[in-house]
């Protein structure tokens, strides 16, 4: 049968770190705009570090794609029901959303969005098949693009689990490439096509998937509640030394904010072995919607501030009006149209 994440108490809680980092890269997004925009300083210092959000999104996609489809590894079938319903999660909402954002500065008024005005036929194709080094419609789309790339290596290990290789020689390249940006600065994949391919972000998977295995094999931790509290404060630690740039770690991120995601993935991953049951409230709802959330704030608030909040004193609230209305769009959509699509498309591999 077909496995089904929304049903288990670990995924479902997971939601709620889903949620968490929508709403971080939410605010350090709309914070960004409007400083940038109008020159303010609303909350720049404090939510500046919300962009580790995106690293943590990389761990959580890595532990997310074991936890449901390992199985399809173990028993050496299902390549065709993992990438259907893989790809047509990624590809379905995304295709539908940037057409959002499209159609706002194409139809309307280029000048709203110079970035989009001014795409070329060639780099709106590049967009549209979220090829590495496209231009940035949606501003999460360059970790799609890492995550496409993961999801074909990781259908490869469900034909044979002889291809677990090929992914070990990418994360030794990926290695590679961290060791060097770090130190050496001789770039041997140079900074272009193949440097974003083999990607120091590719470890971040990794991590996620490290979390997974150690859950599966049964490590846990006793004092979880410390631990989970343990994992947010070195998250927002690294953040705020980040953001008052006492240290740059940037460069590094994939070491610092990956192990901090990696840290407190797995934290919660065990604080949910130890509930009985996990309320399906407004956080995991909101967790279901994260991925419509990632697509469309972006575009909708750089939008806005630029035109509309800049303009007035009390522009700060018109930002966080625009956040409860993506909020509200992005659980419609969720519940209206991207999960009865989905289910559509699963529904040929249920048994």
């Amino acid at each position: 049968m077909y496995h089904d994440p929304r049903r288990s108490k670990t995924l479902v809680s997971l939601q709620v770190l889903y949620t968490f980092l929508a709403s971080l890269l939410m605010v350090y997004h709309a914070t960004q705009h409007y400083n940038n925009y109008g020159n303010k300083a609303l909350f720049w210092n404090y939510f500046k570090f919300g962009s580790m959000g995106e690293d943590l999104l990389m761990v959580l996609m890595g532990f997310t794609v074991f936890y449901t489809s390992y199985h399809l590894i173990e028993k050496g079938s299902g390549y065709k029901e993992f990438m259907v319903t893989a790809l047509s999660r990624i590809f379905f909402v995304y295709w539908a959303l940037i057409a959002i954002p499209g159609v706002i500065v194409w139809l309307i008024n280029p000048a709203l969005h110079p970035s989009i005005a001014n795409i070329q036929a060639d780099e709106l194709w590049q967009t549209l098949v979220m090829w590495f080094g496209h231009p940035r419609i949606a501003i999460i789309t360059w970790v799609l693009s890492h995550l496409v790339f993961f999801v074909v290596v990781f259908g490869l290990a469900i034909l044979s689990k002889k291809f677990f290789y090929l992914w070990y020689l990418i994360l030794g390249l990926s290695l590679l490439n961290l060791i060097d940006k770090l130190t050496l600065g001789m770039h041997p994949f140079g900074e272009g096509f193949w440097y974003r391919v083999l990607s120091p972000h590719n470890l971040e998977f990794a991590y996620g998937a490290a979390a997974y295995f150690l859950w599966r094999s049964g490590f846990t931790i006793a004092r979880y509640r410390y631990v989970v509290v343990a994992a947010v404060l070195v998250f927002f630690t690294i953040g705020t030394l980040q953001s008052q740039k006492i240290f740059d770690f940037y460069e590094s991120r994939v070491i610092f904010y990956g192990a901090a995601a990696f840290l407190l993935t797995f934290s919660v991953v065990n604080y949910a072995q130890f509930l009985q049951e996990v309320p399906k409230n407004i956080f995991v709802k909101l967790g279901e919607a994260e991925y419509i959330m990632l697509l469309i704030h972006g575009p909708i608030l750089s939008i806005v501030n630029a035109h509309i909040a800049v303009k007035y004193s009390f522009g700060w609230l018109i930002t966080l009006a625009t956040i409860a209305m993506i909020l509200t769009i992005s659980y419609l959509i969720r519940r209206h149209i991207e999960a009865p699509v989905l289910a559509y498309v699963h529904k040929p591999f249920e048994t």
